[in-house]
């Protein structure tokens, strides 16, 4: 059986009098493809940063590669990367001076670091751009620039916040297919969350979630088949009520 990557048991977060999330079990399999599907305010973003020790739940547990994210935050922020829906790069330094400054706080020495950015800006089509400013950047150069930097230490989970929010669709098909070919590189584990049917569809599973609540769960083709439904999209439909657009709770 392949070991779980990420294990969580009730997980749970309250904002005051709002549930944001209730309680979550969810077991991510070491190298899967795992989709969070729903739509905006339905409470992935907030499990992605309960799972990245951004947030400390109300309630439950949770482990990632073994690490509890309460009492070894810090060996769990080893052992993942984080791109967020919005980029957290320096758009003033250039992408070179981003990712030395990355590897300088995971504290990577300089023998070390040095041809990692190589090897990094060469697979994520940055090398022609390493010296420019982020600000100059396209908005799918910058998300690739994001994915460098969250890849640098090497980690062993990614997670993915909505990646391609506010990116035209060839951008994001071009960034998926990046994406792609660093997963078969590398056996990574990505933990992908999104509004996009079309993203959740390539996915190992997918997680539905409405109103911080998990409603379904399965391979894409296993929930289209129980639900008797010919798309992911009909899917939340039917098991939520609701189309995508709609908005939840959380």
């Amino acid at each position: 059986m392949t070991a779980a990557a990420i294990e969580a048991r009730g997980l749970g977060k309250d904002f005051g009098t709002i549930r944001a999330l209730e309680q979550l079990d969810l077991d991510v399999r070491a190298g899967e493809f795992f989709g969070l599907l729903g739509p905006n305010g339905a409470g992935k973003t907030t499990t992605v940063h309960l799972l990245a020790t951004l947030l400390a739940p109300t309630r439950g547990t949770a482990r990632v590669v073994g690490h509890d994210v309460v009492r070894d935050d810090l060996a769990v922020r080893r052992a993942i990367g984080l791109v967020f829906q919005e980029t957290t790069l320096d758009r003033d330094l250039t992408v070179q001076e981003n990712l030395r400054f990355a590897g300088r706080l995971w504290n990577l020495p300089g023998p070390l670091a040095v041809p990692r950015i190589e090897g990094l800006v060469r697979q994520f089509g940055l090398l022609e751009r390493r010296d420019d400013p982020v600000r100059t950047l396209s908005g799918g150069m910058r998300r690739a620039a994001d994915l460098a930097r969250g890849m640098l230490h090497e980690p062993r989970v990614l997670f993915l916040d909505e990646p391609t929010a506010g990116l035209d669709p060839r951008t994001r098909r071009s960034l998926w297919e990046l994406i792609g070919r660093l997963r078969q590189a590398s056996g990574l584990t990505v933990f992908l969350t999104t509004h996009y049917v079309e993203e959740a569809e390539p996915c190992d599973r997918v997680a539905v979630m409405d109103h911080g609540r998990l409603v379904a769960l399965g391979t894409p083709a296993e929930l289209k088949r129980t639900t008797g439904v010919t798309s992911l999209e009909e899917v939340f439909l039917a098991r939520t009520g609701h189309a995508l657009g709609e908005t939840g709770a959380g």
